[in-house]
C-alpha cells in the first residue's frame, strides 16, 4: 500500500510540475512540439515547398523562442524571433525548402533555441530535416495560388510541368484531397526526352468561404520516389456581404423594423427572399421583384414566427440593397434565431443571414424601459 501511494505522489508531482513550469532538463522544450522531424518527401525543382510545426506552451509561464536558425542555407525559416507564446497559447512555425538554388538529396537541421525568463531556463529543439529535390522535373509557377476568388465563382489554374530524361516518361496521375477541387492532366510536348504536360486544377463554385489549403499529389510512372507534392491554396472570399437582424427586445403585438443591408463587390439583383426552417427546407416569404410580399400563413403551423415576419424589398439591380424585415409577435415568447437566405440572379448560392432577439410579454418589455 505505501509503494502505491508513493507511486500516486510521485505522479501527481509530475502533474504539477507540467502545470508550473518547464523543468531544468533541456528536454522540457521537445514536449512542446507538435513533431520532431521534418520530412519534405521528393519536391520537384522550383516548387514552393514549406512545412509547419506547432510549438504550443503546456506551462504556467510565458515560453520566448529566442532563435531560428538552421544547419544549410537550402532551408529557412519564414518566422522572425524573437516571438512569445503565452500560456496554453500555440504558434505555428514555417520552414521552407529551397527548390531555386538546390538539388538533390538534402539531410540537414532546423534549430529552435527557447527561453522561460522566469526561472532563465534555456532548452535547444533539433529538428531533422529530409527531402529530395530532383533537378530533372521543373514546375511552373512554384505553387497552385488561386489567390482571391468571389463565393460561388470558382477558378482555374494552370502548372507547367517539364521533365528531361527517359523517352517512356509519364506523368500517371494528379491527385489532390479537398472534395471542393479537380485536376486535369494534358501532355503537350514529347522530343528528344523532353516531356511537357500542363496539369490544371479547378477551384468548384461550391468551395465554401475561407482559406483552403491542399497538395497536389503528381505520379509518375517511374518505380520508387515517384510522387511529387504541390503546394495548393485559395482564400475565397463572399462577394455579397451582410450582416444579422439584431431585434433585441420586442414585445408580444408590438411591431418593430430592422434595416438589413446588402452590399456587393458589384451590382446584383434579389430573386428570392427565403426564411429556414428548423428540418433545412427552405419555405419561400417572398418572391420575384415585389415591393412588399406578406409570409403566407397557410403554409405555417400556429405560432410559428414565419408568421411574425414580414419582408420587404426592392426590384431591379444595384450594388447596395436595403432589405426591410419587420417583426410582429403574436404569443411566443422566448429567445429566437431566425435563418434567411436571399436567392441572387445568376449567383449558384444563396446569401444567408440571422434575425436574433428575444420576444416577452408587453409588461414585462415595458417595465425594463
Amino acid at each position: 500500500m505505501k509503494i502505491q501511494y508513493f507511486g500516486k505522489c510521485v505522479a501527481s508531482l509530475f502533474v504539477l510540475s507540467m502545470l508550473a513550469g518547464p523543468a531544468a532538463a533541456e528536454d522540457w522544450g521537445e514536449k512542446m512540439f507538435d513533431r520532431l522531424q521534418i520530412k519534405f518527401g521528393t519536391v520537384a525543382r522550383l516548387a514552393d515547398t514549406t512545412f509547419t510545426v506547432t510549438v504550443k506552451n503546456p506551462f504556467a509561464e510565458e515560453i520566448r523562442i529566442t532563435g531560428l536558425t538552421t544547419s544549410c542555407g537550402c532551408i529557412s525559416w519564414t518566422d522572425l524571433a524573437p516571438i512569445s507564446i503565452a500560456s496554453r497559447a500555440e504558434r505555428v512555425l514555417t520552414i521552407r525548402l529551397d527548390t531555386v538554388r538546390h538539388v538533390g538529396e538534402k539531410r540537414v537541421k532546423a534549430i529552435v533555441s527557447l527561453l522561460e525568463p522566469v526561472k532563465g531556463l534555456t532548452s535547444t529543439v533539433t529538428l531533422p530535416v529530409e527531402g529530395r529535390i530532383r533537378d530533372d522535373f521543373e514546375v511552373r509557377p512554384s505553387s497552385v495560388a488561386f489567390g482571391i476568388v468571389d463565393l460561388g465563382s470558382g477558378s482555374t489554374q494552370r502548372l507547367s510541368i517539364t521533365y528531361k530524361g527517359r523517352t517512356d516518361w509519364t506523368l500517371s496521375s494528379a491527385k489532390v484531397e479537398g472534395a471542393h477541387l479537380t485536376t486535369q492532366i494534358v501532355e503537350k510536348a514529347r522530343n528528344n526526352g523532353t516531356v511537357q504536360y500542363d496539369v490544371l486544377v479547378e477551384l468548384k463554385p461550391d468551395a465554401p468561404v475561407g482559406v483552403l489549403r491542399d497538395r497536389l499529389i503528381l505520379t509518375t510512372n517511374e518505380v520508387g520516389g515517384s510522387e511529387i507534392a504541390i503546394p495548393v491554396e485559395a482564400r475565397v472570399e463572399d462577394d455579397i456581404v451582410v450582416s444579422d437582424a439584431q431585434f433585441g427586445l420586442v414585445a408580444v403585438g408590438d411591431s418593430k423594423s430592422i434595416t438589413v443591408i446588402m452590399r456587393g463587390k458589384k451590382a446584383f439583383e434579389i430573386e428570392t427572399f427565403e426564411r429556414f426552417v428548423r428540418n433545412d427546407k427552405a419555405e419561400a416569404l417572398s418572391r420575384g421583384n415585389a415591393q412588399s410580399i406578406a409570409a403566407d400563413p397557410i403554409e405555417s403551423p400556429p405560432n410559428d414566427p414565419i408568421k411574425s415576419f414580414k419582408p420587404e424589398f426592392a426590384s431591379g439591380v444595384a450594388q447596395i440593397h436595403m432589405l426591410r424585415l419587420t417583426l410582429t409577435p403574436l404569443d411566443e415568447v422566448g429567445m429566437f434565431d431566425e435563418t434567411f437566405a436571399v436567392t441572387i440572379r445568376g449567383r449558384n448560392l444563396p446569401i444567408k443571414f440571422h434575425a436574433k432577439g428575444r420576444i416577452q410579454n408587453h409588461a414585462v418589455t415595458s417595465s425594463l424601459r
